[in-house]
């Protein structure tokens, strides 16, 4: 019976050939939709980590301050990580790394590679086996000896290093590697190892692994936070058990570590509720702020897909109706509802498995091209693919969606009078109330599920639009800007890495085009937070804050702030002249000003790194505010180093790294495109080191539309299905409109022979479209702001009620819908009486 019911479906789809290429194009539409976001929630969200027992892991970082939503996550001090380690009991292991990038020679091409410094506790709590060779072993990545004195190279780990898959392919070709010597940051390293596919760090992509050089013995920087630390829960502990412990440990960790407290770095300790050591699965800590974006796209095409369907129901009901003869026939010879039933759902059936055919070809393309263009806005996007799991998602979707839509022509086998319909001969009689009802409702819904889509892709349009024109503190128009980073291997000097930059600088203010250059340590508008104690000469912090610690350290060179169009409001900026003098000086902003300084003038104030001996620094200048961490984040406290100067510090006091500097932003001012530059900038550098890669060569736009690539990746493709959600809203008032004026036609004809003014025969039929998009609007309206908490953390500089966005929304439907319902209300106005009358 099955089998005869498909053979059937199959002659009947063949024989309405339109029919069928609109219903199989309209599902492939929203089932591959809902296939290629779904690959991004199992890919990213879904699946887990690709280590042994993921949901053992843990991802530690600390709190300083008093708990709240605007508390900032930190890193963790080497002593706070080593005692942890000793003194936990429900962690079987727990190991460090930092991430970050180190120039590395593959053959004769300088690369830059993205790198983490581990220990050999963390390789072991992630429990990844290499794929070739062998892991770092027992005290391979820990240096030994006393405390380094301040000014003194610190200590280094053995020369030995592990590759990632990727990059033993990429930059080596594969060629067996186990054993041989390549040059990373100027200096040889063994190969010891090849990291099997895929295997990474907090989605920090990493290429190549190193040595992490703790000194276990040396505790005395307890304030220097830089490092992650990552556990694995012992086999039998849960999270709300080891969580308890480690709340426990906070109470007395001073006693525990030996600490004395006081003032001072050496004193630093956790203790609850102001220093906290915390932690959350890593899988969380991997997923960032994107789980909430993934899911509001899974939404979205879900409402698609609902259109969708609610579209093809109604063309179904249209359909049913020039099959009513039919259905009278095989009911008058004994078929039942049942019968009947599957009859229907076969055919709805076999429409969507077609249309999930074709979508999934769709969506793989989709999937393919979304990597290409925004390789880094998600996390784990190496991982998103079709696979498996993502078919069966489709077709769950596809036979689902068939039993929805299908189901609706039954109405016609309870609600029509089919023995009636038998003896009119099929094609004529009164058109059941009931029926018209539900393709009303039908379209109604329609709208509304659009205009829920496209008021969230108007909010998020309009979001990006103020993220891409926030005001930065400087002028971005013709900047381009590259990296680079100088190996202290190879210039173990600070004086002697300025002096190569400002060769640099030098030679590239001589090009043409080129109208200033500068280089600074960290590259707005969105760069790592330092957070480092400072010093505030007669300051003493409040209860509750602000205390003396400065968000953003800035090391900069000469015509920094003319380059970058940093406007000074106080004071005077850095000169030449400056380099050669005795006294240190420093730049703050204004946001540090107001900080440290309310209603007072900062000049001539003086402030040092914390603590010890180090320097002061005389504030000469106050700068305007740059946004540093993120264009949609609050401005923090910046303090600015000539590193023309305080590279000629000799010997650096406790703490004072500013000299220690290796990678350099340098930014022009040019009328030229970066892609012009580009050979000029490599001969300079590779006449001024051949060794040196050359990282990302940009202007300064790309550089923010990459700091923003998350919220446009997530607008453009709401904006893309809200399109597609209009789109079929208008086709479904269309259709509905068309039908039920063919359904009509004799009435109208009737009403025109008795002299009915073609206008009003146009104004009633416009008049039903839309009334039925007045309620579908407002009922989407109503929606949307009953799930405006959704989007609200999504926004930036607008409000999920926005009233412009609004209004924007209901006057684009009224005017597609008044374009859908006029071509049919025009057509029935056109209707020649005698012609129709005659038909009849």
């Amino acid at each position: 019976m099955l089998a005869h019911d498909i053979r059937y479906a199959c002659r009947l789809l063949r024989r309405s050939p339109a029919f069928t290429a609109v219903a199989v194009l309209t599902l492939a539409l929203g089932i591959g939709a809902n296939t290629a976001i779904f690959s991004i929630v199992n890919g990213v969200i879904l699946r887990p980590l690709r280590y042994p027992a993921p949901d053992q892991l843990m991802y530690f970082t600390t709190r300083f301050g008093v708990p709240g939503p605007q508390a900032r996550e930190f890193w963790i001090s080497p002593p706070e990580y080593l005692e942890f380690r000793e003194i936990n009991r429900s962690f079987s292991e727990v190991g460090a790394f930092t991430t970050g990038e180190v120039n590395l020679t593959a053959g004769d091409r300088p690369l830059r590679a993205r790198s983490a410094q581990v220990d050999e506790h963390l390789l072991e709590a992630l429990g990844v086996r290499p794929a070739q060779g062998r892991l770092f072993g027992t005290g391979e990545t820990d240096v030994t000896g006393p405390p380094q004195l301040p000014g003194q190279p610190p200590p280094l780990p053995p020369a030995v290093t592990i590759l990632s898959h990727e990059l033993w392919q990429s930059a080596f070709g594969g060629q067996p590697m186990i054993g041989r010597t390549v040059d990373v940051d100027g200096r040889p390293r063994e190969v010891i190892g090849i990291m099997p596919p895929a295997i990474d760090l907090i989605d920090s992509r990493t290429e190549i692994w190193l040595p992490l050089g703790l000194n276990p013995g040396n505790r005395l920087n307890r304030g220097g936070h830089f490092l992650n630390a990552i556990g694995r829960l012992r086999s039998g502990v849960s999270l709300q058990a080891a969580q308890e412990e480690l709340n426990g440990l906070m109470t007395n960790w001073a006693a525990r570590a030996g600490v004395t407290p006081g003032p001072g770095a050496a004193s630093h300790f956790f203790e609850l509720p102001w220093h906290v050591l915390q932690m959350k699965p890593l899988q969380q800590q991997t997923l960032g702020g994107a789980s909430r974006s993934i899911w509001v796209l899974q939404a979205s095409v879900g409402i698609v897909l609902l259109i969708a369907c609610a579209n093809l129901a109604s063309l179904l009901l249209a359909r049913a109706q020039a099959r009513r003869r039919e259905l009278a026939v095989r009911t008058a010879l004994g078929a039942g509802q049942g019968r009947l039933l599957r009859q229907f759902v076969t055919e709805g059936v076999l429409l969507s498995i077609a249309g999930g055919v074709v979508g999934v070809v769709l969506a793989r393309i989709g999937v393919r091209a979304l990597i290409r263009a925004y390789p880094d806005a998600l996390p784990r996007a190496s991982e998103v693919a079709i696979d498996p799991l993502v078919l069966m998602w489709t077709l769950v979707v596809a036979v689902a969606t068939g039993l929805v839509f299908g189901l609706a022509p039954l109405m016609h086998t309870r609600i029509e009078g089919l023995v009636a319909a038998l003896k009119e001969g099929g094609s004529k009689g009164a058109i059941g109330p009931a029926r018209h009802r539900v393709r009303r409702t039908l379209v109604m819904a329609e709208i509304a599920l659009a205009v829920m889509l496209v008021i969230g892709a108007g909010l998020l349009v309009r979001t990006v639009y103020n993220l891409a024109t926030v005001d930065a503190g400087f002028d971005r128009s013709r900047l381009v800007t590259f990296s680079m980073t100088l190996p202290p291997a190879n210039y173990p000097r600070p004086t002697a890495r300025v002096q190569l930059f400002q060769r640099l600088l030098d030679n590239l203010r001589a090009v043409p085009g080129v109208q200033a250059a500068s280089a600074m340590s960290g590259l707005p508008p969105n760069r790592p937070l330092n957070a480092n104690d400072t010093d505030i000469d007669n300051y003493t912090a409040p209860k509750g804050g602000p205390y003396e610690n400065v968000d953003y350290y800035q090391n900069v060179m000469s015509d920094y702030f003319e380059t970058m169009g940093i406007p000074i409001v106080q004071g005077r900026s850095f000169q030449n002249t400056d380099g050669g003098q005795s006294g240190l000086i420093a730049v703050v902003n204004e946001t540090m000003a107001k900080t440290f300084w309310p209603d007072q003038s900062p000049i001539g104030r003086r402030v040092r790194i914390c603590c010890g001996q180090n320097p002061w620094f005389t504030i000469v200048g106050v700068a305007k505010d740059v946004k540093q961490g993120g264009v949609d984040q609050k401005t923090g406290t910046e303090f600015y180093f000539f590193v023309d100067q305080t590279a000629s510090v000799q010997p650096p006091g406790p703490g004072l790294n500013l000299a220690g500097f290796g990678t350099m932003n340098l930014v022009l001012r040019t009328t030229l495109p970066p892609a012009s530059l580009s050979s000029t900038i490599e001969r300079i550098v590779r006449d001024a080191d051949r060794t040196v890669p050359i990282v990302r060569l940009r202007d300064m736009d790309g550089v923010f539309a990459e700091s923003i690539r998350r919220p446009r990746l997530l607008a453009q493709l709401l904006g893309l299905f809200a399109g597609l959600a209009l789109l079929l809203a208008v086709i479904g008032v269309y259709a509905m409109l068309a039908h039920m004026v063919a359904e009509r036609r004799r009435e109208i004809g009737i009403r025109l022979a008795l002299g009915a003014e073609r206008s009003n025969v146009l104004g009633d039929i416009m008049r039903q479209g839309l009334t039925l998009t007045a309620i579908g609007v407002a009922g989407g309206l109503a929606a949307a702001l009953a799930l405006s908490r959704v989007l609200a953390s999504l926004l930036f500089g607008i409000t999920p009620t926005d009233t412009t966005t609004i209004a924007g929304v209901v006057a684009t439907m009224t005017l597609v819908t008044i374009a859908a319902c006029w071509l049919p209300a025009w057509r029935a106005s056109r209707l020649d009486p005698i012609v129709v009358l005659r038909d009849e």
